[in-house]
Order: C-alpha cells, then structure tokens, then sequence
C-alpha cells in the first residue's frame, strides 16, 4: 500500500508540482490585500462649468485613479469619473484640489478610491463674450501688366466672434486666406474660408465666403475743369462759382475722350434749413455712364458753394 501511494505521488511529479504552485498564488491573488487588491486607472476628468464661462489654458483631459476592491467587483463595472465643480466660480486661476471625494464610482460597486494623481489641477476661468467684426480680404499676387485691382466686395462683410474674454477684446477684424489677383482682367468671384488661427474663438459662419474682386484697366488721376453745378430751383437760388473742377481717377486710354459733360454736379435746395440761406454746400457729383465704376470721384475744387436766394424784383 505504502508503495503503490509513494509510485502515485511521483508518477508526473513535475506536473502536479505545478499545479500545486498555480494553485497557491491563484489563491493568493484572490485572497490579496485586506478590502482586496489595488489598481490604478486613467478616469475622463469632468468640469463642470458655470454658465457663459470656460477655460483658458491647457489642462489634463485624465486622471490616475488608484483603486482597491475584491477580484468579483472589477467585472462589468462603469468606468469611475473625476468631476470638478466650478459652479459659483468667477473670472480668474484656481487651484482645484483632487481627492478621492471628487470620483464617482458606480452605487454598490464595493470599489474604494484610494488616491487621485495629480493632487490638484489649475484652471483659467474667463466669462465667453461675443461681438460683431468686419471681415478683410488679403490678396496674393497682382494682374497683368495695364490693369489694376479697383475694389473688393466680401459676403457677408462681417462676423460675429464667440470665445474668452480677453481673447474676443483682441480682435479687431477677421481675415480669410488670400484671393490671388494672378491672370485676372475682371471681375472674378470666389468662395474662401475664414483664417482664425486662436482655437479658442469660435465664429457664427460655418460655410466659406464669397469674394468678389474687380479688375480693370490701369487708372490715372486726371482734373475735369468748368463743370457746371445746376441747382434743382434755379428760378429761387444762384450758386457762386457756377462751375468746378473734379478730379478723377480713371482708365489711361479714357482720359483724352473724357470732358465736363461726364460729370454731373448737383445740388438739392430743398434739403438746405431755410433759415441758414445764404449757405455753403457740398454739390453732389457723379460721373455718368459709370456702371462698371471704372471712374473713381477723388475731390471737387471747390469743396463747396455757396447758395443764396435770388433777389426779387417789385
């Protein structure tokens, strides 16, 4: 009997050695630490933030969590949470501590938090603000030779900019990518996206731009003299001087076919306070047959002229 139970223990001694010792530390792993074993885990780190508020400098998106609970507990358990409460908060740096308090672990989960690393986090607050901008267009590049840029239209002209206080009271404008001026002898439209390189200011367009770009002949400045200025009740009023000279700014093969009958100058009695006759008044002028507005109107000499009533004979 002795010797058929000292064959059966050696028979596959090395195997059953093993399973002995598998067997210890599997009981051991499960046994573990009082309140069972530990584990350390990254958790989301979740702040809640007051109402038109939000941060400003670069904070951990995670956190180490170290956890102690029995093996069973660890299964088909939610991920625990760190959560920072800002509600009350005002503008301004603030050391937030982070202790086991602020985790949020599932109701019954039996796992205990032991330990949140880091300690403490830091956060930028700073009240959200919008206002309204213009939008600008930069362009690359220029047109071929005998020919200008004349203007830029941009739709919508401007935006409205959401973001941190002192981020949104930096701006002044907002630009879009260039518009490149290359080959171009006419008016060229566009579609472009807005350039905001601040990642904390956010913009009320979500679609491109549209960019209109006018090109033209190259221009000159040139002087129309004796243009008359006709008043709209020339039986009431008389102007002094009668006529003026206007400076434009036009295409260079247009200049020589250009005279004073281009040029209207004109000037509304009935918008003049009675009571101020005589008076000093800026005539209107335009340059017809301008559709293209190829002509640009620089300044009239004199600026202004002057009206009186005309005198009533008996």
């Amino acid at each position: 009997m002795k010797r058929f139970a000292k064959e059966y223990l050696l028979e596959n001694w090395t195997l059953k050695a093993t399973s002995l010792l598998l067997a210890l530390i599997l009981w051991l792993f499960v046994r573990g630490e009082p309140g069972g074993p530990e584990r350390v885990v990254s958790v989301p780190l979740e702040v809640q933030l007051p109402r038109l508020m939000e941060i400003t400098n670069e904070r951990p998106n995670t956190v180490e969590v170290t956890l102690r609970g029995a093996m069973n507990t660890w299964f088909n358990q939610p991920l625990p949470t760190c959560v920072v409460d800002l509600q009350g908060y005002g503008e301004g740096r603030h050391v937030i501590p982070l202790t086991p308090e602020t985790v949020r672990t599932a109701k019954g989960s039996g796992i205990e938090v032991m330990q949140v690393t880091p300690a403490r986090v830091t956060l930028v607050l700073e009240r959200t603000i919008s206002r309204e901008v213009p939008i600008t267009v930069p362009v690359a590049g220029e047109p071929p030779d005998g020919y200008e840029l004349y203007r830029k239209f941009v739709r919508p002209s401007s935006v409205i900019v959401t973001g941190p206080r002192t981020h949104i009271e930096r701006v002044a404008e907002v630009t879009t990518d260039p518009v490149s001026l290359e080959g171009l002898t006419q008016m060229s439209r566009s579609f472009v996206n807005l350039n905001i390189e601040d990642h904390f200011i956010r913009s009320s367009l979500t679609n491109a731009v549209q960019v209109e770009v006018h090109i033209g002949p190259t221009r000159k400045l040139t002087t129309i003299r004796n243009v008359p200025v006709f008043l709209d009740d020339p039986a009431t009023y008389t102007a002094k001087p009668k006529q003026i000279s206007v400076q434009v700014l036009a295409p260079v093969e247009w200049i020589p076919g250009i005279t004073s009958a281009d040029v209207s100058a004109t000037i509304a009695t009935g918008d003049i306070n009675a009571s101020r006759f005589p008076a000093r008044v800026k005539p209107q002028v335009k340059f017809l047959n301008n559709q293209n507005g190829h002509v640009l109107i620089r300044n009239i000499e004199p600026a202004e002229v002057l009206v009186e009533r005309k005198s009533t004979a008996y």
